[in-house]
């Protein structure tokens, strides 16, 4: 189910129908515990885990060719202070950045690479504001070896807005842009209104 809505906020997405490509936000409960099946098909699983929360997560595809896709907070008279957030590598993604991979597309990651999500807040004029909040979710720099291979909490300080935009940054790219899926998944994302 691309996209998601609820009372508090809405998720944006958008689907491409000359060539059935979507970006942004979708709404999963699949999860896959087997690394082999991280294939594209299989592109709405969360890796090794189910959803923290148990009613489903929010996967994320970023897509740097196309428009932003913002998690939009509804009430407009408040502004909202992002807390934290629970995020996940997808199966897709888990497979394609360890020996795993059976995509071809990405290369195994080494010493220095790292994949990163990061939270922007977003002015009225659809700007992004101040360096935003990273986090490092595969960090094989300075000697690290961490990979979010099931739900890591997050903290995001320094978020207050009620737009914000997520983006993803990998080390490995090539020719044509990235080469490492650009998927997340999230959950249980914490925040304020003041």
């Amino acid at each position: 189910l691309y996209g998601y809505e609820n009372d508090a906020i809405k998720c944006e997405y958008f689907y491409n129908e000359d060539y059935g490509y979507w970006g942004g936000f979708a709404h999963s409960k699949v999860f896959e515990t087997d690394a082999k099946k991280g294939l594209y098909e299989n592109q709405y699983a969360a890796y090794n885990s189910q959803a923290a929360s148990g009613d489903g997560f929010l996967l994320y595809y970023y897509d740097s060719y196309n428009e932003p896709c913002d998690i939009i907070f509804k009430d407009e008279e408040s502004v909202v202070r992002l807390s934290s957030v629970k995020l996940n590598l997808t199966t897709y993604t888990y497979a394609s950045i360890t020996d795993e991979d059976i995509n071809d597309y990405a290369r195994v990651f080494a010493d220095g690479d790292y994949l990163k999500v990061i939270f922007h807040a977003v002015d009225a004029f659809g700007r992004t504001v101040g360096e935003g909040a990273e986090c490092y979710v595969v960090d094989y720099r300075d000697g690290k070896r961490f990979v979010a291979d099931n739900w890591q909490e997050f903290y995001l300080p320094g978020i207050l807005s009620n737009r914000v935009r997520v983006t993803i940054e990998t080390s490995d790219i090539g020719a044509y842009g990235p080469n490492t899926p650009l998927y997340i998944c999230m959950d249980d994302l914490t925040y304020t209104t003041i």
